[in-house]
């Protein structure tokens, strides 16, 4: 007799599983999206209600379009017309922002204020703009995370529609299904369609709220903690349908704290509490013949699970899309009607109640599934029916529960009669008994106490992020303070590579030491640590504790280094291009100007053998003159560029200095007759260094006066001795040099702000200062008391007896 009613209560099951499995994808294959036609504008007329679903549509993949990307755009349209799926249906769970767009007639005598919903509740975020508006700001913004500003239970905004033809631009970004069911409503109307759902919604609240409170109340009473575990899953059945209806926004202006970014997340509580239920309610069999019936249905309902998201996910399979409230909630379904049928094939009649709850739960969630992935519209029906489905399990759970609660009554009874005479029986021992080991266990609690108290004090005040995970499942188990304020949340690692990399290196060498690793932190951004981990004992269990130094700005510093060595690698290679192309530069025109400058002073000079009258006399000397500042500024140039390069090499040996500051005067004087140099020179011992390039300096300071000192000034130059130094110095009555440009005119390229269209290079000073600089001496500049500049070459010479010549030129 038990053969045939496992037999035949085991092809009804099987029957039952089949026929779950088969219906979805029969609805799948019957309800596959039609081919997408072009969007047609919706007339807005006189209707209390007007449908949006004719749609072009756009997807954003990175959300980086604006409005302004796509209003009075030219060339081809990036919309294309929306398939059926955009419309009536929903286009499943996508991290893109979808762009809508349509176009609305709207009659002169509908023109005005109307209210535009979206009958998702738990929707994130939908902007609106309109073409009659060119604000790049929207019209209106709908959505969960947008703060509600009318008192509706659908998300709501108000828009004034002009009359006329125009278009809308609708955005949306929602971390659920992507399901845009858009209506234009009358205010009036929509208040009275409000008005009568909402009063229907919450009578239909209100009876799972009582015959959660009925069973709360019955469950402390009897006790029983089956019917604690039916109130616990009524309250929750409450919530999700309150978070799936939008009552609560609509009541309390937000959603409950709980599931308030996901409400399935009071379904799956729920669901975890019916499971409790139903354990704490029903007795479970063990042995080979139920593993059968047990293990079938959640492998069945798993590959639909896997069928579905595989065909209409958008993007590719990935495990925590199944891990989700949603899905859980199907596991936990899997679960408890295995479980029913488990125990309606031991014999236990009520459990067809519970197979019927879960059935009622399954068809709900099946339907769910069908909508999101678009395969039934979006409708009032489709939506709710799932909605309200937990609501008809716990009648159900209800129903079985009122039929055993007379059979647990009576069982209660008996069983308290049989421990109220054990206890009497035992008393006095147990309670003997019961003091030692409360004494005991009270030491040993408070002795642990102490030094968990002790520990997490100082990880607390340990400078580094410290995490114990379990061994086994990599669950957190505890997190100091830096962690908890540093560290993200269950995804420690940038690169989960990275974990398994350490793991492997924890069970090769049994710890981790300072090994170089990228972490995610609360925001979810990536940074460098130093990680080390060794395996200890956590309350009996094995665990892993976690040590994460941040080393990020060590990181970035050497970036910063190695970055700063490039760029200074570069310089210096392109300033040796530079000095190299200079000095070939150099070279060619120092080979190609002096030949020509020879020939030219060589003719001019021949011409001036033979010149009879004085005009042409002063020609052929202004054309020498030119032609020695030609070879002067040649001869500047190689001398700057030999500086630069390989460094100023001194051919030294003694020399008379007053000979040459004779020599150097007599030439200047030559080349500018129109002014008078005046010399003064005392007898100074030979000095030791290079006579030509010391030279080139006192001519440069020469060439100086002669440029910015008036047509018939006097040049003053003169060689002195001050103390153990020869002075060198010229001086001139020109316009002098600015405070602020003494010391800026010995700078390469520099020139004084008063030489106007004086011509010069800016190098004479420059190699000046170079050329006594290598020789141990000075040179400096001061502005003389009636008008002028005095230029001074200081050079150390032994043996040379003090004398004052400070003033020699006042």
């Amino acid at each position: 007799m038990s053969r045939r009613r496992f037999a035949a209560g085991g092809t009804a099951a099987l029957r039952a599983i089949l026929l779950s499995v088969t219906l979805p994808l029969g609805l799948l294959w019957l309800a596959l999206p039609a081919t997408a036609a072009p969007a047609d504008p919706v007339l807005v007329d006189g209707r209390d209600r007007v449908d949006l679903s004719d749609f072009m549509m756009l997807r954003d993949p990175g959300r980086s379009l604006a409005i302004g990307d796509l209003r009075g755009r030219t060339g081809a349209d990036p919309f294309t017309p929306s398939p059926r799926l955009s419309q009536d249906y929903s286009l499943g769970i996508t991290a893109d922002a979808l762009w809508l767009r349509t176009g609305i007639d709207v009659a002169p005598q509908s023109a005005g204020r109307r209210i535009l919903t979206l009958d998702v509740p738990n929707f994130d975020r939908m902007e609106v703009w309109g073409s009659w508006s060119p604000a790049a700001e929207p019209i209106a913004v709908l959505g969960d995370h947008v703060p509600r500003s009318l008192p509706f239970r659908r998300n709501a905004a108000v828009v004034d529609l002009p009359a006329g033809h125009h278009t809308l631009w609708f955005r949306g970004v929602t971390s659920g299904s992507m399901a845009v069911p858009l209506d234009l409503w009358r205010p009036a109307a929509l208040i009275r369609t409000e008005q009568v759902e909402n009063l229907a919604h919450a009578a239909l609240v209100t009876v799972v709220l009582l015959l959660g409170g009925c069973a709360v109340v019955l469950a402390a009473a009897l006790p029983s903690l089956a019917l604690a575990f039916y109130g616990v899953s009524a309250f929750a059945t409450a919530g999700h349908i309150l978070a799936m209806t939008g009552l609560d926004a609509l009541l309390w202006g937000r959603h409950l704290p709980i599931g308030g970014g996901n409400p399935f997340v009071w379904l799956v509580i729920s669901g975890v509490f019916g499971i409790g239920f139903l354990f704490a309610a029903l007795p479970a069999r063990r042995g080979a013949r139920w593993v059968v019936p047990v293990l079938a249905t959640p492998v069945l309902l798993g590959t639909a699970l896997l069928v579905v998201y595989d065909l209409f996910l958008d993007g590719d399979f990935e495990l925590d899309v199944v891990l989700r409230p949603r899905n859980l909630t199907l596991l936990i379904l899997a679960a408890g009607l295995a479980a029913s049928i488990q125990s309606w094939l031991a014999g236990y009649r009520a459990a067809r109640f519970m197979i019927a709850g879960w059935a009622a739960l399954a068809a709900g969630n099946v339907l769910t599934a069908l909508r999101n992935a678009g395969v039934v519209p979006w409708t009032d029906a489709t939506y709710f029916l799932p909605v309200y489905a937990p609501m008809v399990e716990m009648l159900f759970f209800g129903a079985m529960k009122a039929a055993r609660l007379r059979l647990l009554r009576v069982e209660k009874d008996r069983a308290q009669r049989a421990l109220v005479t054990a206890l009497r029986r035992n008393e006095a021992e147990l309670a003997e008994r019961v003091a030692l080991r409360t004494a005991a266990l009270d030491r040993a609690n408070a002795a642990l106490q102490d030094r968990e108290a002790q520990l997490r004090q100082t990880l607390e005040a340990v400078p580094l992020a410290i995490v114990l995970t379990d061994a086994v499942r990599s669950a957190p188990l505890y997190a100091n303070r830096r962690a908890r304020d540093q560290l993200g949340g269950s995804d420690l690692y940038h690169d989960p590579a990275d974990r398994d990399r350490l793991l492997a290196m924890l069970e090769r060498d049994g710890r981790v030491e300072n090994a170089e690793t990228g972490m995610l932190d609360g925001a979810g951004n990536r940074f460098w640590a130093l990680v080390s981990m060794v395996p200890i004992e956590y309350q009996g269990q094995p665990a892993r504790l976690l040590a994460v130094n941040d080393i990020t700005g060590r990181k970035q510093l050497e970036q910063e280094l190695t970055k700063e060595k490039e760029i200074a690698d570069a310089s210096v290679a392109l300033e040796r291009a530079a000095r190299e192309a200079q000095r070939q530069f150099l070279a060619m025109i120092s080979h190609e100007f002096r030949t020509p400058l020879a020939v030219i002073s060589t003719a001019a000079q021949t011409m001036g053998l033979t010149a009879t009258d004085e005009a042409t006399g002063q020609r052929l000397l202004r054309i020498e003159r030119s032609v020695r500042h030609m070879n002067g500024m040649i001869e500047a140039c190689l001398l700057d560029d030999r500086i630069d390069g390989a460094g100023l090499m001194l051919r030294s040996s003694l020399f008379d200095p007053g000979a040459l500051v004779c020599r150097i005067a007599e030439a200047a004087q030559a080349a500018a007759p129109q002014h008078r140099l005046c010399v003064a020179a005392e007898d100074l011992p030979d000095l030791a260094g290079d006579e030509q390039l010391l030279g080139i300096a006192l001519s440069n300071l020469m060439e100086n006066a002669v440029k910015y000192a008036p047509s018939d000034g006097m040049i003053e130059v003169a060689l002195r001795r001050e103390g153990d130094d020869a002075v060198f110095s010229v001086a001139d009555r020109g316009p002098g040099i600015p405070e602020g440009e003494r010391e800026r005119i010995f700078e390469k390229y520099q020139r004084g702000a008063a030489t106007g269209r004086i011509p010069g290079a800016g190098l004479g000073l420059h190699l000046t200062r170079h050329i006594v600089t290598a020789h141990g001496g000075t040179v400096g500049v001061r502005n003389r008391p009636g008008g002028g500049a005095l230029f001074t070459i200081r050079l150390r010479l032994p043996d040379i007896g003090p004398s004052d010549a400070d003033g020699a030129f006042a």
